[in-house]
């Protein structure tokens, strides 16, 4: 039942902030980033509790999706103040919560991973790479939405209490660049303690992530050089958020729940 508290916290401040955005207003109101702060806060002090082990922290699968909905709410929070968000960041609020849903789950298997500093590092620079990138993945699924209506010429409908899509699109690349740059640390990181794949369980994992960098390495430079968007983002970036989704959870869950094993 206390996993219900962020939700219920982070669903106030998205009805707040959708509110505000139907009445026009560019800025979201205080009360919603009190809100959204009173989540964050309360996811915080829920995972803390949940993962926290005796000989360092137990990471499931579920604990990993709460992680990244942190991520997702305490990046939003930091937005929260800049005016011309407009109702992204209730769209990101709800996923946060919806995450943050999974914390405190049944555990019938936890890989207790020591406290390490590498450890440490990488699991902490994934966790952001991943909800950066999330974030992103959000942005250009809301960027393909309310392109295809203007080219369409059909009525805005729910798309109107978005901000432009030129400020979309500026969002997305920010949110997918930040990701990138998390993402190559954590692969770097990785190097101090991958030094059989095999018999580690990392394979899949390693060459999922290695294509997932190349995808949005190929995009940044596209957007950089050329201004790739439109579907061109679309396809680059759900390609490389699916192929590090399917290396980090996909490959958790045949060892956690098929094969009842770990990594390492």
């Amino acid at each position: 039942m206390l996993t219900l508290v962020p939700f219920a916290l982070y669903s106030i401040a998205a009805v707040l902030i959708v509110r505000a955005a139907l009445r026009g207003e560019e800025s979201s109101p205080k009360l919603a980033l009190l809100a959204a702060l009173l989540a964050v806060i309360s996811h915080s002090w829920l995972l803390f509790g949940v993962i926290r082990h005796e000989q360092g922290y137990a990471l499931t699968i579920a604990d990993s999706a709460s992680l990244v909905g942190w991520v997702i709410g305490a990046t939003t929070l930091i937005a929260l103040p800049f005016a011309g968000l407009r109702a992204i960041p209730a769209v990101l609020l709800v996923l946060a919560g919806l995450l943050g849903l999974r914390a405190d789950w049944p555990r019938a298997f936890r890989e207790v991973v020591p406290p390490a500093w590498e450890l440490k590092a990488h699991i902490a620079l994934s966790m952001l790479a991943f909800g950066w990138l999330a974030i992103g993945a959000v942005l250009v699924v809301l960027c393909a939405i309310a392109d295809r209506r203007l080219r369409k010429r059909q009525p805005l409908g729910w798309t109107r209490i978005l901000p432009s899509l030129e400020r979309m699109e500026r969002l997305l690349f920010a949110a997918l660049a930040w990701g990138f740059v998390a993402l190559s640390a954590s692969l770097f990181t990785g190097l101090f303690f991958v030094h059989d794949p095999r018999a580690q369980h990392l394979s899949h994992l390693l060459t999922l992530s290695a294509a997932a960098w190349a995808l949005f390495a190929v995009l940044l430079y596209g957007r950089w050089r050329w201004g790739w968007r439109g579907r061109k983002a679309l396809r680059f970036t759900l390609g490389g958020f699916g192929a590090l989704a399917l290396a980090y959870f996909g490959s958790k869950f045949v060892l956690e729940v098929v094969l009842g094993r770990h990594w390492g």
